[in-house]
């Protein structure tokens, strides 16, 4: 019974293949909406109509320092490479409750998150367990551990495949 249990080492390098896989759509995922973020920071014409309610602001001609040279500096560092394209391609192609599963497992399960608590900012540990995990996903620990299982065979499947295809 435990032998069957057992991976070869081919079946061991396909599954790392396809964590690795993971890892890169979500610095794909956070690369997109770091995007998305940078571009929508800044104020406009509007924005300081509204808060200057309706006047134009008087303008001291100088305003203290620069941002755009750092926005310009994040949009270079965080652009999509080809590697984080053909995994996003990968990834896409799994049912979204697989999605979510490996996506939790390689981001948060059994790892320790620091946070500090607003109100006596003190740090603050999380350990993300199985439970946890679960938990954000509002399924049973059980129904997890299938579905990253099931979501890892699936995206192993796809590798294989586009391989063949190449």
């Amino acid at each position: 019974m435990a032998e069957q249990n057992r991976k070869t080492a081919e079946q061991k390098l396909w599954r790392r293949k396809a964590e690795q896989t993971v890892e890169q759509y979500l610095d794909w995922l956070f690369c997109d909406q770091d995007g998305q973020s940078i571009a929508k920071e800044g104020r406009s014409i509007m924005g300081v109509w509204a808060d200057f309610h309706g006047d134009i602001p008087k303008s001291s001609g100088f305003s203290g320092f620069c941002t755009l040279a750092a926005k310009v500096d994040r949009m270079r560092i965080r652009h999509a490479t080809d590697w984080m394209i053909a995994a996003r391609d990968a990834v896409m192609q799994l049912e979204p409750q697989y999605i979510d599963a490996v996506c939790i497992d390689r981001f948060y399960r059994n790892k320790t998150k620091v946070a500090t608590d607003p109100f006596n900012e003190k740090r603050v540990e999380i350990y993300y367990g199985d439970q946890e995990c679960a938990w954000l996903l509002k399924i049973s620990p059980e129904t997890l551990r299938k579905r990253i299982s099931r979501g890892y065979q699936a995206l192993e499947e796809v590798l294989q495949s586009n391989k063949r295809a190449a």
